[in-house]
């Protein structure tokens, strides 16, 4: 049913909701559908949300898959998104006024410069034309929000802003992300520079391998205890709202309330900074077949995140 009604017209994205149990089933009985036309599309596209609300998005070709992928990501996830474009591109402050300056100086000192298509294409051999793919299915949805306000959640009548487009640059924005070790790597070159590298390999553990602690004759060792990273820490923190980000037309009045809640945050986290143990373990282990009841070997992994809402994570079965 649902294949035929999306096989009538091109250029159709088809949303359903559907139960679990026949959500690879087709034909399927739809509870929910809807169907729309968008221009960027070249073959009908359908995207089933099961229980769990992962989608599940069929498309006749690739361009059309990652198309689909940013439109339904932007659908679920628009401020979210909104925010990270703004934190990519050095904007922040533009609606959070002069606290984010820092911020947005950072993010634009730390801007990537060099060949995107070239970066783009070093990720994968189509790489340019999937990550185009899918900002342009981002900014499908973006236009759609433009054409129907309805569509924006509170986030945005709250703050008074509206999602801005996104360029592919965006995405590999995020990549700064790998740089989690760049305190320690720099407090390694203080101790150094202070005491030599053999006694902070005396001091120290490292293991398995044996670095090279030598000091780089180009490195001033004194300026290394600066405060050199405050810009980079600057834009590496997450955005944090104040009671007056809120436009008047949506505030309550009740600012102590939001004192409350923040304060109440703060105590949370502390209670749980005090009841974990901080310490840096093995982020995959394995069972043998010969120790599992089972019988069957077992791998456990995590992505070293935190809880959070929305999740950095977003499920989604391409096809």
């Amino acid at each position: 049913m649902l294949r035929n009604l999306i096989a009538d017209g091109a250029r159709t994205l088809m949303f359903a909701v559907v139960a679990a149990e026949l959500i690879l089933v087709l034909p399927v009985a739809a509870q929910e559908s809807t169907v729309l036309d968008l221009p960027g599309l070249d073959q009908p596209v359908e995207i089933l949300v099961d229980q769990w609300g992962i989608s599940h998005i069929y498309a006749e070709t690739e361009h059309d898959l990652f198309y689909a992928q940013g439109w339904n990501a932007a659908r679920d996830r628009l401020f979210q998104l909104e925010l990270w474009r703004r934190q990519a591109t050095g904007t922040v402050a533009e609606i959070l006024g002069e606290r984010e300056l820092e911020r947005d100086i950072g993010t634009r000192l730390f801007k990537f410069r060099r060949d995107l298509e070239q970066e783009l294409n070093h990720y994968h051999d189509r790489g340019s034309l999937i990550i185009n793919a899918y900002t342009d299915g981002i900014n499908a949805y973006i236009t759609q929000t433009e054409q129907d306000p309805s569509l924006l959640t509170i986030e945005f009548e709250l703050l008074g802003i509206k999602p801005g487009h996104w360029t592919p640059d965006v995405v590999i924005s995020r990549h700064q992300g790998l740089l989690g070790n760049i305190g320690a790597e720099l407090a390694t070159g203080r101790r150094v520079a202070e005491i030599g590298a053999e006694a902070v390999k005396h001091l120290s553990t490292y293991g398995p391998g044996d670095p090279l602690l030598e000091m780089d004759p180009t490195i001033d060792g004194e300026a290394l205890s600066e405060d050199i990273l405050g810009i980079y820490n600057a834009f590496r923190r997450g955005v944090r709202f104040q009671p007056e980000d809120i436009v008047d037309q949506s505030r309550r009045g009740d600012v102590d309330a939001f004192a409350m809640l923040e304060e109440a945050a703060l105590d949370a986290s502390s209670v749980v900074a005090y009841d974990v143990e901080q310490d840096i373990g093995s982020n995959n282990w394995v069972i043998d077949a010969t120790r599992s009841e089972s019988g069957f070997p077992m791998m456990a992994n995590d992505p070293h995140r935190a809880q959070g809402s929305p999740s950095l994570r977003y499920w989604v079965h391409l096809v």
